[in-house]
């Protein structure tokens, strides 16, 4: 019997857990994109405890993670090593949809900041017109310029321009 767990992130992730007959919790340190063998002395029942002890912080199982579109920090998988292109795809999401996500809270700041301003505009019966949000990698020496995006908020505005920079990998 084997338990597998896969690091899906950039970070080195500490997986803390109780075994039974043991007075301290054990540790097993994933490093980013790898996975390791948890307790292989244990059981079926002891690996299963061990799950539950994470689901409710995001441990899922290798078959359910076509079925996430957000973030997955790990995976786990009984008796077989996880498949490497597996980790390979869910990194690759992962990091699709972290960049998604700062997107949309880009998006949110810049509609919280265009309604605060309208706001402040009302109290001093001044007219505010649209409201625009540039971001703008600067530029340094030998380094490509990566960032260039715009977030405009408004009535006739468009939601979204994206400009210049490296592209994603797909």
């Amino acid at each position: 019997m084997a338990l597998y767990v896969a690091n899906l992130t950039k970070q080195e992730f500490n997986l803390i857990y109780w075994v039974e007959n043991s007075k301290k919790p054990v540790v097993t340190k994933i490093k980013p994109g790898q996975q390791e063998s948890v307790y292989p002395q244990g059981n079926r029942v002891d690996h299963e405890r061990i799950v539950d002890q994470h689901r409710m912080y995001g441990l899922i199982p290798v078959s359910e993670m076509d079925r996430h579109r957000e973030f997955v920090g790990q995976l786990y998988q009984y008796d077989t090593p996880i498949p490497l292109d597996r980790l390979y795809t869910g990194m690759t999401k992962n990091e699709d949809a972290l960049v998604q996500q700062a997107l949309e809270r880009r998006k949110e700041a810049a509609v919280s900041s265009d309604d605060l301003m309208k706001r402040a505009a009302q109290e001093t019966d001044a007219h505010l017109g649209n409201f625009e949000v540039e971001i703008q990698e600067v530029e340094q020496k030998g380094v490509e310029a990566t960032v260039h995006e715009v977030i405009s908020v408004g009535d006739d505005a468009p939601q979204e321009r994206r400009g210049r920079g490296r592209p994603r990998r797909n």
